[in-house]
């Protein structure tokens, strides 16, 4: 299903759940009398019927729209960086052949033991989906968050205005909000970041009244939302920090002090979680991943200037939008993008926004309603000087998402605006209600639902592993070694604890070259399988089928573009891409590097099978028949240099394939290093082979 073009495009609905969205809404406006009954409930109950229907409506999400599991690639690394806390490890050793483990969202640094691999994100929102993985329901943690954010939101309104009616309108439209269904289902750290936020508001204003215990959760929640979304956490900052420094001028008060004092104990895990991910104190886990898995070189900061822009998995954006360096004027544009996209997160359908500046008019009346206009522009403020759009339909503009409680008692301000402009307020209060449930669910069904049924049919239309897909192949209790696809399945399957496929099922990436084999081998060559998962024809596929890696016979080939994120690079950056097969080039797809400086490098791994002595080569692609290329194979212990050979033979795509020639190693360890150099724009690391000399 294609998404619309525009946030103003309707259709009617195209699924059950859009139809019953509605009818529902046509109801509620034609007869919204029968909502008379509601507001009878005191307003304590009626909060909590609503956050029931907001943790009911993200389950449903779970099941309708990501089809039980989580969908998106930032998802399913927090579903594993979740379940390696829930094992007690924030990094774990990558076995050998590492590459069989390492990828794409996977930071690595060497350490005595091995290579130490773990998961970029940061540790807030994993610490609480791990607890969902200790009680054995992760996916209840959304729908728990859903209904958090609804109270919160309820709070706040109260707390801003003192006033039942918004606090009702707050409700139903936290509850109906499509944007916030999907952060709190799929295993995304926005719903955390939102309920975070807006937590830390209410209990600072709370503690407004002197009572250090509240300044203390403050502090602590404010250091949460920092190890969940930084940016998030600036924004907080930049428009509370003020106000609590005139708040202790005023009333000379030192209370607001103790905020600092329940930010101590989260500072000081997150910066312990960083450490064990990078190695270095100080670090940042994403700084580190970047620098080793694109480029150009500190392509992903948080600024303004040239050379911001990740080329390897921003590419066309980047070339877009910021060709020449992120500057005021791409900034604009990308936060412009957002803000056209958010419209239509507020209350599902971008038209009916009109509320908000009625609700902001409506605001500077109320006292400390500004509060509720200030920190969506803080938030605004915050992502401006990222580069990266980050949008995505179902999603929304989910970089603004964090304040929606904000927007939505903005929102609400506007509809009881509208609301008392009724003869009769109490009738007046009533269509306010109606209004807010009948546009929200309109809204869902004839514009928001098909963004969100392009979410659910995206890559095959269903998560990219499935527990139950393996049960029903391989029984209630799985054992064996299993080989998967895609980072997805990865992200979904692997679990670090698993190690002895006699007791479990331990799950690796399919490399499709001699690395399978020696996973295998050094598993004690256990049953394997293959989780088959293929999608982009009318229905994907998916199946379990058994799988025996080929046994090389003394001829071992490693193919380069599975060393990617390299274990180092400079001058340059080392990305997978794909090329014409051709039979110089048998895989179609090479490990492409990229010269941004005067000389790139790059260094991968090659396993060993066993020590004892290889004859070794290199194989590789470039723009010329002779390309300016060295490279060199060490370890502790060695250290041989791999010259290129004759001259490259031509490919049909205008490029030549290139090898370097054979040389005889005596190898001890369990892996050498491939030291790769180039001064021209381009080269390609296709493969290496070993050809057993000698085994010991």
């Amino acid at each position: 299903m294609t998404p619309f073009n525009s946030i103003l495009d309707v259709a009617w609905p195209a699924d059950s759940a859009a139809w019953i969205a509605f009818f529902l809404g046509a109801l509620v406006l034609a007869t919204p009398w029968f909502l008379r009954a509601f507001p009878r409930l005191s307003l304590p109950c009626w909060v909590g019927v609503w956050a029931f229907v907001s943790a009911l409506l993200s389950v449903a999400y779970i099941h309708t729209y990501l089809r039980g599991g989580p969908r998106i690639i930032d998802a399913t690394g927090y579903w594993l960086e979740a379940r390696g806390f829930a094992s007690g490890m924030v990094t774990w050793i990558a076995d050998e052949p590492t590459a069989a483990i390492r990828g794409r969202f996977l930071v690595h640094h060497p350490s005595a033991e091995g290579l130490r691999v773990g998961v970029l994100f940061p540790p807030g929102y994993p610490a609480l989906l791990a607890l969902g993985f200790l009680l054995h329901v992760p996916w209840l943690v959304g729908p728990i968050l859903a209904s958090a954010f609804t109270v919160s939101s309820c709070l706040l309104a109260h707390r801003l205005t003192r006033r039942d009616d918004i606090v009702r309108i707050v409700a139903v439209l936290s509850a109906l909000n499509a944007c916030l269904r999907y952060h709190t289902a799929d295993t995304m750290s926005h719903g955390l970041a939102a309920v975070l936020l807006t937590t830390s508001v209410v209990v600072a204003l709370h503690a407004s009244n002197h009572r250090w215990g509240y300044w203390l959760v403050c502090g602590a929640l404010t250091a949460w939302l920092a190890a969940t979304r930084p940016a998030t956490a600036l924004a907080l900052v930049v428009v509370g920090g003020p106000l609590v420094a005139r708040f202790m001028l005023m009333h000379r008060r030192l209370a607001p002090l103790w905020s600092l004092l329940g930010m101590l104990p989260v500072f000081f895990l997150t910066v312990l979680h960083q450490h064990a991910l990078t190695g270095a104190w100080f670090t940042s886990s994403q700084g580190l991943y970047y620098s080793l898995a694109d480029g150009p070189e500190g392509c992903f900061r948080y600024g303004f200037g040239s050379g911001i822009g990740c080329l390897a998995e921003h590419g066309p954006y980047v070339a877009s939008v910021a060709p020449d360096g992120f500057g005021l004027r791409a900034a604009f544009t990308t936060t412009g993008r957002r803000l056209y996209l958010h419209l239509a997160d507020l209350l599902n359908y971008a038209p009916f926004a009109i509320f908000l500046p009625l609700g902001v008019i409506q605001g500077w009346r109320e006292k400390n309603t500004w509060l509720a206009v200030a920190m969506p522009l803080a938030l605004i403020a915050a992502y401006a000087p990222f580069y990266f759009d980050g949008s995505y339909p179902g999603g929304g503009a989910r970089l603004l998402v964090d304040a929606m409680a904000f927007e939505h008692l903005l929102m609400a301000l506007g509809l009881g605006a509208w609301g008392r402009a009724f003869r009769n307020p109490a009738r007046g209060a009533h269509w306010a209600v109606a209004m807010a449930t009948s546009l929200s669910l309109l809204g869902f069904a004839l514009h928001g639902s098909r963004m969100h049924q392009c979410l659910r049919e995206r890559e095959g239309g269903r998560p990219m592993y499935e527990p139950s897909v393996v049960r029903d192949a391989l029984g209630a209790e799985p054992r064996g070694l299993l080989f998967v696809d895609s980072d997805h399945g990865f992200f979904l399957g692997f679990d670090p604890s698993a190690t002895d496929p006699k007791r479990s099922l331990v799950v690796a990436r399919a490399r499709y070259d001699s690395r399978d084999y020696l996973r295998w081998n050094r598993l004690g060559r256990p049953p394997t399988y293959r989780y088959v998962y293929r999608y982009g024809q009318e229905e994907s596929v998916v199946r379990i089928e058994p799988f025996m890696p080929t046994e090389p016979h003394g001829s071992y080939v490693f193919e380069a573009e599975a060393e990617w994120p390299a274990l180092a690079q400079k001058g340059g950056y080392a990305v997978p891409t794909p090329l014409m097969a051709q039979p110089c080039i048998p895989s179609g797809r090479v490990l492409s590097l990229v010269r941004t400086g005067e000389e790139a490098r790059v260094m991968t791994e090659i396993p060993v099978p066993s020590p004892g002595t290889y004859w070794i080569q290199g194989f590789f692609v470039a723009n010329e028949p002779v390309p300016s290329l060295r490279s060199r194979l060490w370890s502790e212990d060695m250290d041989v240099a791999m010259g290129v050979g004759a001259a490259g033979t031509a490919t049909g795509d205008g490029r030549y394939c290139v090898a370097t020639k054979r040389v005889p190693v005596h190898v001890f360890k369990k892996h050498i290093m491939w030291d790769v150099l180039t001064t021209d724009s381009w080269v390609a690391l296709d493969r290496v082979e070993l050809q057993v000399l000698e085994a010991k």
